[in-house]
C-alpha cells in the first residue's frame, strides 16, 4: 500500500516556502554560524586573518561567495612604510618606523617628502626615490617612483649634450698640426701637407672622455685643381679610423656625421690623404679645409649619486629621516640606466668600487633588523650593512650574498649561512640581531637560522653609525657584484612583522615565497578569527590565538568551510538559556575515520562527537548515560546532522535518518566548536560548514530546515 511522505512525516514541515531562509523557517535560534546567509539578507559572517601580514577584515555572505574574501587573503597591498603593528583587533597599532628605506618604488603613502638638493635644474619638493647623474654632461636630477617607471628618468638620461663646437671663425681653437701646417682660412681649419714623406694631420686633445658614446659632425672641402690631396681620414683616440674618404669631389664642402664609443680619453685627428694613404710626399700648395666640428655626447648611461631614504621619524609621517645613501665620486656610482635602457633588476653595483653610504646615522644599538631584495651577478659580497665610520673598525652587521650562500655577518665574521644564493635570481633576505651573541638570518621567507656564537660585547649606542649599500664596512674591499632592488633597516626587532614586510616585497618583485604567505603567487592562508552569530544573540565564535584559528583559505584556495586540523577550536561561547531540550543542526566532515573527533562540545559534557566505533553519536555525561549512537560514518564526506538533546527522547539524525534513545539531561551551558570537550582531548580533524543551535525541540521544523540546508550543500 502506498503511503504518502506527507502522511509519514505527520505534521512536520517538509519544504520551506520559496525564498525562505533558515532563520525564517525557525527564527528563534540561540546561535547560528555559516558562510552563507541564514537570515535572507547579507549579514556579516566571518572575520578573517591573512597569514602574510596578519591583517584582519570582516566579510559578509555575498563577499564570501563573490571571491572578495579570497582576494583579500591573497593580497598584501600594504607597503612597508604603511604597515602597522598588531593589536588585539588586527594591524591597527602604531606604524612600524624604519631608520632607512631605499627602493626605486614608493614604499608607502608615508614616504618622505624631500628637497631636490644638488639638482642642476631646480624643482619643487617631492617624494623622490633617487638622484641620477647622466653621463652625457654630468647633469643631476631627482626622480619620484612614478618618474622612474613612466619614462621621465630615461628621457633625462637620453638627452643629448653638445660638448664641443668650433666654427674656426677666429683661430684654430686649439687644433694643431702634427705634420704640415694648420691655420684658419675663411672660417675653416686649413691643413697643408709638407713635402716630407710622412703623415700630415691636425690634432686636438681632451674632446672625448673614456668610454663615451659620441656623435662627431664636420664639413670637409678638397679645393679644386689639386692632384695629390684628394681625401681624408678621421681617427679616434686609439688610432681607429672612424671615417675614411678617398677621392672626394673637389670644390665644395661635404658634411659628415659619425657615431662611436671612445676607447679612452685623448686626442682626435684629421689626416690629409692621397687615395686613402696618409703617408705620402706632400705638396705645400695643396690642402684640405675642415669646419663646423660639433661633438655631441649620446652616451645614454645613468648613475646614482643619491639613493633617497624614504622613511619618516614620526607617527604623523611628516618628518623625513634623511639617511640618504650617497656617492659623490662619479667613477664609484652604481648604474641605473645602461645604453638607454632602465636596468630591470634595480641599481647595478659593479663589484669593484661602486658603493653608496649614509653616514652619521644615529640611534643604533644592539638590535638591528634588515630586509633586502637583490640579484647577485657574480662573486658575491655585502648587499647592505651597518658599520662604523672608522675605516679601521671591524665592527659591522649586515647581509652578504656570497658566491653560494646568503649570510649574516657580524664583526666581519660570517656568523651563519642559509640556503644557496642563486646568481641571476632575485633574493629576499632578512636578518636580525639583538646583540652579537644572537643573530638570525633567512631568505625567501623561509625558516630563520640562528646562531649563538659569541662575537664579543653587544653593539653599543653610536657604535654603528653608517649604512653601507654594496659593501660590508668602511675601508672594506668586500663589494657587491649585482643589483640591489630594495633595502629597509630598522633599529628594532621586526621578527614578528617579518611576513608582513616580506609579503609585500615578494609580491612587488615576483619572489616565490613559501606557500601560505605568498601573495605574489596567490598562495596565502586565511584563518577565521571570528565566526559571527547570525541569530541576533551576539554569540559570536571568537578565537584570538592565531595558532588555534581554523583555516578558511589554504595556499590561496577558498575551502568553502572552516577547516579544523586538530588544534583549532572556538571556545567560551556561553549560552544564556541552556536547559534541555536543545537542537543542533551541523554540516561537517572528518578527515579521520577511526578516532573520536568532536564537532562541538560543552563545558561539563561531551556532545556531538564522532566515536571510535565509527558511528555518529551524542553524549551527556552528567547522569552517567552511555552515548547515543547513530549511523556509521566514513571520512572525507559531508554529513548533515540533527542532534536533539532531550533526555530519554534524544535523537541522532544523519542525512535525514534518525536514531532515538536516552542521554543525560545536563544543560548545554557553553559551546566549543571544533572539539567535544573543554579539555581538548577530542579535537576535530575536518571541516564545519554550518552550525545552528536552538534551545528548543526543533523536530517539527527538522524536515524544512534540512531541506533548506541540503538544497544548498547537496549532501544527500
Amino acid at each position: 500500500m502506498h503511503i504518502s511522505l506527507d502522511s509519514a512525516l505527520g505534521r512536520q514541515r517538509r519544504l520551506n516556502s520559496v525564498g525562505e531562509s533558515v532563520l525564517q523557517i525557525a527564527p528563534n535560534a540561540a546561535a547560528a554560524y555559516s558562510l552563507r546567509s541564514l537570515t535572507g539578507g547579507d549579514p556579516k559572517v566571518v572575520r578573517v586573518r591573512r597569514s602574510s601580514n596578519n591583517a584582519e577584515q570582516d566579510f559578509t555572505s555575498s563577499e564570501v561567495s563573490s571571491g572578495s574574501l579570497t582576494s583579500f587573503v591573497n593580497a598584501q597591498v600594504v607597503a612597508p612604510l604603511d604597515i602597522q603593528a598588531l593589536s588585539a583587533t588586527g594591524r591597527d597599532g602604531d606604524f612600524l618606523i624604519a631608520k632607512a628605506a631605499y627602493s626605486l618604488r614608493s614604499l608607502g603613502t608615508r614616504q618622505a617628502t624631500l628637497a631636490a638638493t644638488g639638482d642642476t635644474v631646480a624643482r619643487a619638493d617631492g617624494k623622490f626615490v633617487v638622484q641620477v647623474r647622466r653621463s652625457s654632461d654630468d647633469a643631476l636630477k631627482s626622480f619620484t617612483a612614478d618618474e622612474v617607471t613612466d619614462g621621465t628618468l630615461l628621457n633625462f638620461v637620453k638627452t643629448e649634450a653638445v660638448t664641443y663646437t668650433s666654427d674656426f671663425s677666429t683661430d684654430t681653437d686649439g687644433w694643431s698640426a702634427g705634420n704640415g701646417s694648420a691655420a684658419v682660412s675663411g672660417g675653416a681649419l686649413e691643413l697643408t701637407p709638407n713635402t716630407v714623406s710622412t703623415t700630415h694631420h691636425v690634432t686636438e686633445s681632451g674632446l672625448v672622455g673614456a668610454g663615451e658614446k659620441v656623435r662627431v659632425s664636420f664639413d670637409v672641402k678638397i679645393p679644386s685643381g689639386q692632384s695629390l690631396v684628394n681625401g681624408f681620414r678621421f681617427v679616434e683616440v686609439s688610432g681607429t679610423t672612424i671615417k675614411q674618404v678617398n677621392n672626394q669631389a673637389q670644390g665644395d664642402f661635404v658634411s659628415y656625421s659619425e657615431e662611436f664609443t671612445s676607447t679612452s680619453a685623448g686626442i682626435l685627428r684629421f689626416f690629409a690623404s692621397k687615395d686613402g694613404n696618409i703617408t705620402f710626399a706632400g705638396d705645400d700648395s695643396e690642402k684640405i679645409l675642415i669646419k663646423n666640428i660639433v661633438i655631441t655626447n649620446i652616451d645614454e648611461n645613468g648613475f646614482v649619486k643619491t639613493w633617497y631614504d624614504q622613511s619618516v621619524t614620526t607617527q604623523a609621517g611628516d618628518t623625513a629621516t634623511g639617511n640618504h645613501a650617497v656617492q659623490a665620486t662619479a667613477a664609484e656610482q652604481p648604474k641605473i640606466v645602461n645604453a638607454g635602457s632602465l636596468l630591470a633588476d634595480g641599481i647595478e653595483f659593479d663589484g669593484s668600487d661602486d658603493t653608496l653610504t649614509a653616514a652619521s646615522v644615529s640611534g643604533f644599538g644592539a638590535t638591528i633588523s634588515m630586509f633586502e631584495a637583490s640579484v647577485r651577478d657574480g662573486g658575491g659580497a655585502a648587499v647592505v650593512s651597518m658599520g662604523s665610520s672608522a675605516s679601521t673598525a671591524n665592527t659591522n652587521f649586515g647581509i652578504v650574498e656570497g658566491s653560494s650562500v646568503t649570510q649574516a655577518s657580524v664583526r666581519n665574521t660570517t656568523s651563519r649561512t642559509v640556503n644557496a644564493s642563486v646568481s641571476g635570481s632575485t633574493r629576499l633576505g632578512f636578518s636580525v640581531t639583538t646583540g652579537k651573541t644572537s643573530t638570525k638570518v633567512g631568505t625567501l621567507g623561509g625558516t630563520l637560522v640562528e646562531t649563538t656564537d659569541d662575537y664579543g660585547n653587544d653593539f653599543t649606542s653610536g657604535e654603528l653609525d653608517t649604512i653601507f649599500l654594496g659593501k660590508l664596512r668602511a675601508g672594506s674591499g668586500s663589494t657587491f657584484n649585482g643589483h640591489i632592488r630594495e633595502a629597509i633597516i630598522y633599529d628594532t626587532d621586526q621578527t614578528d612583522n617579518r611576513t608582513a614586510i616580506e609579503a609585500n616585497i615578494g609580491e612587488a618583485y615576483s619572489i616565490d615565497l613559501p606557500s601560505g604567505v605568498d601573495p605574489g603567487f596567490d598562495q596565502v592562508d586565511g584563518f577565521v578569527e571570528t565566526w559571527y552569530d547570525q541569530s541576533g544573540n551576539s554569540n559570536d565564535a571568537v578565537q584570538a590565538t592565531a595558532g588555534s584559528q581554523p583555516k578558511i583559505v589554504n595556499a590561496g584556495t577558498f575551502l568553502s568551510e572552516l577547516l579544523f586540523e586538530g588544534s583549532q577550536v572556538f571556545d567560551s561561547i556561553t549560552l544564556s538559556d541552556s536547559a534541555q531540550p536543545n537542537s543542533i543542526f551541523t554540516v561537517s566532515n572528518t578527515n579521520v575515520a577511526s578516532q573520536t573527533r568532536g564537532i562541538y562540545g560543552t563545558n561539563n559534557n561531551q556532545a556531538g562527537y564522532y566515536r571510535s566505533s565509527n558511528k555518529h553519536a551524542i553524549y551527556s555525561s552528567g547522569t552517567g548515560q552511555a552515548a547515543l549512537e547513530g549511523a556509521a560514518y566514513v571520512a572525507d564526506r559531508d554529513y548533515l546532522r540533527f542532534d536533539l538533546f532531550n533526555g530519554a527522547s534524544s535523537v541522532v539524525g544523519v542525512d535525514g535518518n534518525t536514531t532515538s534513545g536516552t542521554t543525560g539531561d545536563d544543560e548545554l551551558d557553553r559551546l566549543d566548536i571544533g572539539d567535544s570537550t573543554l579539555s581538548g582531548v577530542n579535537p576535530l580533524n575536518g571541516g564545519i560548514k554550518e552550525l545552528i543551535l536552538y534551545t528548543s525541540d526543533q523536530s517539527s521544523n527538522r524536515v524544512a530546515l534540512e531541506t533548506n540546508i541540503n538544497s544548498h550543500y547537496s549532501i544527500f
